[in-house]
């Protein structure tokens, strides 16, 4: 005869946890929870260092090499061996005067420090201390653009037109542009008056008009190059969006400056100049603007850039201090900081 089962009572194999068991559940849960938050803040600090970090990189190696082409042509103006400045017989404002934004100054070299501002920079524009960050350098290179283009025939008279192939010179100039004519041994300044095509020429009228007189210094002939007047003026100010950035003046038609940004989060600019003081077309000792001696002297120019990083608070931390790499200052701001510097020969003053 069988046994009779037992009964057992409903429930009974259905166990729970305790108060004490889901506690500790939820205290491991809540460790593991804040180390996996803790892996994904420290990867989004990382990123945005190295993100930082690129666009300082980036943004040091671009300011340095658009200051450096400009700073390797100063005074240039069609031919190297040309000595001497060309004659300026611009006058935009017809008061008789050859402009003075037009010039070539120092041989197309000026620098000047921020103690130097108000700046004149054209007939109607002036570079203020509202406009540049305090502490900080400007300088002013003036120089013939990169290529000129020769004239197509002899000019019989000092006031003729200047004929160029339409080849070459079609849309390159415009009527109150800024122009150079040079051979190697004289140069003009001069705007244009009227600018016309025909015949496979361009012809270039320089009237008084707009300039001091009809006549150029002289009649130039076949070997001389017509090429637009470069002047640019780069400058520490505050950027379009509220950072701070490297700007430049450009001279433009109708002798006007133009004001362009070209890199955010460039904080600093100082410049020394390389003087030549023994004529041996090296430089004997860099000195900041207000110590030069004669600008025409200086072979050799060196600049150093500090760029920060756009955003704030890239460096961890709360107490500030500290935030730099590969050199630059520090601020309480945690901005990563880097600073940049970079030597440039002029090469038409030291061959």
């Amino acid at each position: 005869m069988n046994a009779p089962l037992s009964r057992q009572t409903p429930g009974a194999n259905q166990a729970g946890l305790t108060l004490i068991e889901t506690m500790i559940a939820m205290t491991i849960s809540l460790v593991l929870l804040a180390g996996v938050i803790q892996i994904f803040v420290s990867n989004k600090q990382t990123y945005r260092m190295q993100e930082a970090a690129s666009q300082i990189q980036e943004g040091g190696r671009f300011a340095v090499q658009m200051m450096n082409h400009d700073l390797r042509m100063v005074g240039y103006f069609g031919c190297s061996s040309l000595v001497t400045s060309p004659v300026n017989q611009v006058d935009l404002d017809s008061d008789g005067v050859a402009d003075s934004n037009a010039g070539f100054a120092g041989n197309g070299l000026q620098g000047y420090e921020y103690s130097d501002l108000p700046i004149t920079i054209s007939n109607t524009q002036t570079l203020t201390t509202a406009d540049v960050l305090p502490g900080t350098d400007i300088i002013s290179i003036t120089r013939g653009e990169d290529m000129g283009i020769r004239l197509v025939g002899n000019l019989t008279n000092v006031n003729a037109n200047i004929q160029l192939d339409a080849a070459l010179a079609a849309g390159r100039f415009q009527a109150n542009d800024t122009l150079v004519i040079s051979d190697c041994n004289e140069g003009d300044i001069f705007a244009a008056t009227n600018v016309s095509n025909g015949a496979g020429r361009v012809t270039i009228a320089h009237t008084n008009a707009v300039n001091t007189g009809n006549s150029l210094s002289k009649a130039y002939g076949p070997d001389a190059e017509v090429m637009a007047l470069v002047n640019r003026i780069y400058y520490i100010g505050t950027g379009s969006s509220g950072q701070p950035s490297l700007f430049r003046y450009a001279l433009g038609n109708n002798g006007v400056m133009t004001a362009e940004e070209l890199v955010e989060g460039v904080e600093d600019l100082q410049i020394t100049y390389g003087e030549d003081t023994d004529g041996d077309k090296t430089a004997n000792v860099y000195v900041d603007a207000s110590a030069v001696t004669d600008m025409s002297q200086v072979v050799s120019i060196r600049v150093d850039y500090t760029l920060r990083s756009l955003e704030d608070n890239v460096i961890a931390g709360t107490s500030g201090g500290g935030a730099a790499f590969g050199g630059g200052g520090g601020a309480a701001d945690r901005h990563l900081r880097r600073s940049f510097s970079a030597t440039t020969t002029i090469r038409n003053r030291v061959q």
